[in-house]
């Protein structure tokens, strides 16, 4: 059945009530149910039915399974470090080394481009390390799950090593088989990096921001609030005050040292590169590129935090930080700290289940294909990601239908296909960045223990600004063919707005005198 222009009320209906109530799971719940309404021609009990088997369907799919273990076995090890007293002696040790806010901003960013194979991982860690400090220093986290959410997208959308590359090459690898081209997918995602206009300026911008203390719409408010009263947000990530601690149960040990953190920390990361190459079967054929077209970045990282879950309950039992039955129950309280995210991704989830019932990104996708000229198709397909992803939420699900959409439209237009996949790329990126329903933002929020709608309207701003140059850099690309020029153009597109914003709303006009010296760390 074809639903036509109701097929996208479920997911407009949930951001505006999302960004107005500022009450995401309501607001999904809403939201999905009005589309299984739909579905069901206003029969509420077929309704209901539906409903029922979309959120049992959504935690059926092993890939689903995977992502909800892997969160299990993130704010569990964030629960073990902070009882071996691990986080709370490496905030110390970073406060001596980072003497500035803008020192510990530029942090925050950094930890996130070293964090680039997968940005579930990259949001929960870089909250785990960074959070404390950044409250100490007086750092909104509304501020800190920005820098945290466009960072670890940015970087990881990147990246030719990370759990995005797979899926986004397959989709590539089929489309170039069913046009007869004789491409690797793997080295044309590569070509497609140059051109990815929209995630080098998200990283940027972040940096920019951190540097020069640009802060505008939202996000200045929100700076301005924290500088004046002290308080770091309005509401927690799961509803409570600015004060609430999610891990407040657990007691961090006496004995705890920097080591607690970063020993579990380094292996994590060491064993997510290895399984990324075991499950892509590089230690059977040692084909690289096989192995980057094959591997599974979810799997991976199940494996890798259960292996350093059971290596650090052991390493912190050696040590004498923390017994087996206090690390046991540190690691639940971890879990239960995340209960809230997993609930918020089921339903996330569901959203783009009744979107693909309702056949949402088919009908989207009809509405520009075969009526633009050549030279405007990078551009439109990165405008129409940009709304598709916003719409839903699902990066995934974006790729899935504009990469097998946008290869045969640029082959058929003769043009370069690069930019057209970039643009779906970057576009997706830009959805996920500022859509309440996207997973990765929904974590960056929840590690930075700030309300979920106060992160996405406060980055919002940035995003868009960092999307206007994209789009005219990809304008530009449909004309020369080449990366170069058009780089040009977007950074010095970027450069002038940068120089306004700052003009406009720069820190030198914020009569609001900033603290430099690390205060007393709240949660």
């Amino acid at each position: 059945m074809d639903f036509g222009i109701l097929s996208i009320v479920p997911p407009i209906l949930t951001i505006v009530l999302a960004l107005v109530t500022k009450e995401i799971l309501m607001s999904l719940f809403i939201g999905t149910f009005v589309g299984c309404m739909i579905y069901a021609v206003g029969n509420p009990l077929t309704a209901m039915e539906t409903f029922i088997q979309i959120v049992i369907d959504s935690l059926a799919d092993s890939w689903s399974i995977e992502v909800i273990v892997v969160l299990c076995l993130m704010g569990g090890l964030i629960g073990l470090m902070i009882r071996s007293g691990g986080s709370a002696a490496f905030g110390k040790l970073l406060g001596k080394k980072i003497k500035t806010k803008k020192g510990a901003m530029r942090m925050t960013w950094l930890i996130g481009i070293c964090i680039f194979f997968d940005d579930y991982f990259n949001a929960l860690a870089n909250g785990a390390i960074m959070r404390q400090v950044n409250d100490g220093y007086g750092i909104s986290r509304e501020k800190t799950s920005y820098i945290i959410d466009s960072t670890a997208v940015g970087v990881t959308l990147l990246a030719p090593i990370s759990t995005w590359v797979a899926f986004t090459c397959g989709l590539m690898g089929e489309s170039f088989e069913k046009l007869n081209m004789d491409t690797d997918a793997f080295t044309a995602f590569c070509q497609c990096i140059p051109f990815n206009f929209y995630c080098w300026l998200s990283i940027i911008m972040v940096f920019v921001v951190a540097s020069f203390q640009l802060d505008f719409g939202p996000m200045a408010k929100c700076e301005r609030r924290t500088q004046l009263t002290g308080k770091l947000c309005d509401q927690t990530f799961g509803g409570g005050d600015a004060e609430t601690d999610d891990y407040a149960e657990i007691t961090p040990s006496e004995k705890g040292r920097a080591d607690g953190l970063l020993v579990p920390i380094i292996m994590l990361v060491v064993l997510a590169f290895v399984f990324l190459l075991y499950t892509g079967g590089f230690f059977s054929s040692h084909d690289m590129i096989q192995t980057l077209n094959e591997m599974d970045g979810m799997l991976a990282l199940t494996y890798s935090s259960g292996v350093t879950v059971v290596f650090a309950i052991i390493y912190y039992k050696i040590r004498g930080v923390s017994s087996i039955s206090s690390s046991i129950a540190s690691f639940v309280v971890g879990v239960k700290a995340l209960m809230f995210v997993f609930i918020l991704i089921v339903f996330a989830w569901a959203i783009g289940a009744v979107g693909d019932l309702l056949g949402t990104a088919d009908y989207m996708a009809t509405l520009f294909v075969g009526h633009i000229p050549g030279w405007i198709v990078p551009a439109m397909l990165f405008a129409f990601s940009c709304f598709m992803t916003f719409s839903t939420g699902a990066g995934w699900g974006t790729y899935g239908i504009m990469i097998p959409l946008g290869i045969p439209l640029a082959v058929a237009m003769d043009i370069s296909i690069f930019p057209c996949v970039a643009g779906i790329i970057g576009g997706a990126a830009f959805g996920t960045h500022c859509s309440p329903l996207a997973d990765t933002a929904i974590l960056s929020s929840a590690s930075s223990n700030v309300r979920h709608t106060d992160h996405i309207r406060t980055q919002i701003p940035y995003s868009v600004c960092c999307a206007a140059c994209a789009f005219i850099g990809f304008i530009v690309a449909s004309f020369t063919g080449g990366w170069i020029l058009p780089i040009l153009v977007t950074v010095a597109c970027f450069i002038v707005v940068i120089f306004f914003l700052n003009k406009l709303f720069g820190h030198a006009n914020d009569p609001v005198e900033v603290n430099e010296e690390p205060a007393a760390a709240g949660d």
